[in-house]
């Protein structure tokens, strides 16, 4: 088998150290992503996927630029299909934790990894993520919006939020935050309702007890936990981020826009209100900051100042469950899933508004949501259920009869 460090990058037409900038195509040996390895399993050395495969890429076109690395856009000539590129530089003894992270997710609402590949030059070295194509991100279709002085349609609010909840949740049975959650980091399909979060480069798998740098996270959707320097944090850092996110698709536009840290700590006691002392004890119980969070005195304006009039009272409970201070008492994602804000989705004939098909929402894997337990009565409709329950007695019938 082909090594990584045996793997060649070879152009087509000509030689090039920025590998994808061009428009000419190239061919490269890349690793083919087919199985999910167990998270359980990452660092052992000895999980490497079985086999390469030889690609040929057509023009790109950059889409979108970070601090760690670039996105093309790209034809796959040798399957026909568009796909979305992403190359990191690597530096020196650093790992990758989004490929591998990526490595052991196949789920609905997480973006899938394809193939991957490196290309060495005598500049940089590069890792280069080949995963599905999205037409845009949540973060552009809520600015698109913004700019007609519009809001995204409610339907859709609702169809977004629920997959990117479902994806987050996912993502917390497998002990994972994803630590950077916030509409740019989701890329949608408007017309087929499919959303997929996506950029794990900062998402990590939390173990107890263990410390994590507490400067993650966009600050506009960062959770107040991290904001007060805490360390020993858990998946909930994602739960705020979501409550904010879900708040940006209702409103338009982010709802807690500090200018720095402090800035953003004071923008959400605005809106959330004074935390208490035994709020900050559970928020980072080492807080030493020279501001006394608890003396501030003015009446907040509360979330229902910030959202539209006409906003649903289901919204706003949802939302109050979402962004609260402590983070233990945040709800959880699966939780979440069975609001009576979602309660639309769950009807047996129910369309898009273009009339396509709504995509699969309660598909849950054993893992991500077991049917034996009580949230999935609460959370997947009576004629699913009755369904499901009727192929599984028709399974079991045929196996008799063998």
């Amino acid at each position: 088998m082909m090594s990584q460090t045996d793997m060649s990058t070879d152009v087509i037409e000509k030689n090039n150290s920025d590998l994808l900038s061009g428009t000419y195509p190239i061919k490269v040996m890349a690793y083919k992503v087919d199985t999910p390895l167990s998270i359980s399993t990452l660092g052992n050395g000895n999980n490497s996927l079985n086999y390469t495969i030889e690609l040929h890429i057509g023009e790109r076109e950059k889409i979108g630029q970070g601090t760690f690395g670039k996105v093309y856009k790209a034809k796959l000539l040798t399957t026909q299909e568009i796909v979305a590129i992403k190359e990191v530089e690597m530096e020196e003894k650093f790992k990758s934790r989004e490929l591998d992270m990526l490595k052991t997710m196949i789920h609905p609402n997480i973006v899938r990894l394809k193939y991957f590949f490196h290309s060495s030059s005598s500049i940089k070295d590069l890792l280069c993520l080949i995963m599905e194509f999205m037409p845009m991100s949540a973060h552009r279709l809520i600015s698109d919006y913004r700019r007609n002085h519009k809001i995204l349609p409610l339907f859709y609010i609702k169809l977004f939020s629920y997959q990117m909840l479902r994806g987050l949740g996912y993502l917390h049975t497998q002990g994972v935050a994803h630590r950077d959650v916030k509409p740019a980091n989701m890329i949608v399909d408007y017309e087929a309702g499919i959303l997929k979060i996506c950029d794990l480069g900062s998402a990590k798998k939390l173990n107890k007890n263990e410390k994590s740098v507490s400067y993650v996270c966009t600050r506009y959707y960062r959770a107040p936990e991290l904001l007060l320097g805490c360390t020993e944090y858990t998946t909930a850092v994602d739960i705020w981020s979501a409550g904010c996110c879900l708040a940006e698709f209702l409103n338009g536009y982010a709802i807690f826009r500090g200018i720095d840290s402090s800035d953003q700590m004071y923008r959400i006691i605005k809106i959330i209100g004074i935390p208490t002392r035994d709020e900050l004890r559970e928020m980072n119980s080492r807080y030493t900051g020279s501001v006394d969070l608890t003396i501030i005195t003015f009446t907040p304006r509360t979330l229902r100042g910030y959202l539209p009039e006409h906003t649903q009272e289901s919204a706003f409970i949802l939302l109050e469950q979402l962004l609260k201070y402590k983070p233990n008492e945040r709800i959880t994602c699966q939780n979440a899933l069975a609001s009576e804000f979602f309660i639309e989705l769950k009807q047996r004939s129910i369309f898009l508004p273009n009339k396509r098909i709504l995509p699969s929402l309660f598909n849950f894997y054993d893992n991500e949501l077991s049917k034996h337990s009580h949230l999935y009565s609460a959370i997947v409709p009576d004629f699913i259920r009755n369904n499901l329950a009727e192929i599984h007695e028709l399974d079991n019938h045929t196996s008799s009869l063998k």
